[in-house]
């Protein structure tokens, strides 16, 4: 009898709880600012690198006010590190220069500072002719080298992956 009156409870249990049709999966703090960004570096003489992936997205902490950056080029294209958001603008920017969290890589910069960074709602235009959003900042290593960073966001879209 007791193994019957268990075997009720565990179907009740799995009949009440697998039907919550009422969970709103929702987003993150800085839904609008996060992504995959294909994107591209000019230095100061105006050299272009190839292009290669920043990845933005919120901190553990999941507020407006802050989120990481990561960028997976090559050196010195190799970085991790927290921003200051201001959400509402959909601008990001370090005060000073911060540790790289991926600096134990071969030739990653051991120092980052980001500047002047935007999130630009479908202001860019991908290679195949389609609209998206637009990413801009200026990042500073520490020896002084200056590059900006310009891209769109990730569309999945064969023809508007360039790398």
């Amino acid at each position: 009898m007791k193994k019957y009156i268990f075997f009720l409870f565990a179907v009740l249990a799995f009949a009440l709880t697998a039907c919550d049709n009422e969970t709103e999966p929702g987003g993150t703090a800085v839904e609008k600012m996060a992504g995959d960004w294909m994107v591209s570096a000019t230095d100061a003489n105006g050299t272009q690198s190839g292009y290669f992936m920043v990845y933005t997205y919120n901190t553990a902490a999941n507020v407006t006010t802050e989120m990481f950056i990561e960028a997976g080029g090559e050196a010195p294209f190799v970085y991790k590190a927290k921003m200051a958001v201001e959400y509402d603008a959909r601008t990001f920017t370090m005060a000073d220069f911060s540790d790289n969290m991926l600096a134990s890589e071969e030739d990653a910069p051991a120092k980052i500072k980001v500047t002047n960074g935007k999130v630009e709602e479908g202001a860019a235009t991908t290679p195949s002719g389609m609209p998206a959003d637009k990413i801009s900042f200026t990042l500073e290593l520490e020896d002084g080298t200056v590059y900006t960073i310009e891209g769109f966001r990730r569309t999945g879209f064969q023809e508007d992956n360039l790398i």
